[in-house]
């Protein structure tokens, strides 16, 4: 039988939730003009894009907004939602994505890593140890 090794290169301890805590990472995003901000998101394979952002973390990224015409739309539970989106450069470990950045364009938004980036990234989740990891495949010996 042969298995897979990965070797954990950045952890972050999950955070506490109202019922159960939850998975996040740490992403440094770059705006087009090379400005830079840090933030922690929670993991969230329900979301379909890459980055959902609240408005006022946006606007840091507003520089890079596509045109309404390329804007996307998410089907949800109480309807369609459309997304104001921004091109933006994420920095996870030693890992740079050109990525999305998005905010709905009614409502407050919040911050979520959505499967668009965390398909590009190998994962661990040890929920017994509360870690999300951003790992890499090790080649047996």
């Amino acid at each position: 039988m042969v298995g897979r090794l990965y070797e954990a290169m950045n952890c972050y301890e999950y955070r506490r939730g109202a019922l159960h805590e939850y998975p996040v990472l740490r992403v440094r995003l770059h705006n087009l003009l090379g400005e830079e901000l840090d933030l922690e998101l929670p993991i969230d394979t329900g979301f379909e894009g890459s980055i959902l952002l609240d408005h006022e973390t946006y606007e840091f990224f507003m520089v890079g907004e596509l045109p309404r015409s390329a804007w996307r739309t998410y089907r949800t539970l109480v309807g369609p939602i459309p997304m104001r989106t921004a091109r933006a450069i994420a920095v996870i470990g030693d890992e740079k994505f050109e990525v999305l950045v998005e905010t709905p364009l009614y409502g407050g938004g919040k911050r979520l890593m959505g499967r668009e980036l965390l398909n590009k990234l190998v994962l661990v989740l040890d929920g017994p140890l509360k870690r999300s990891c951003v790992a890499r495949r090790r080649e047996p010996a």
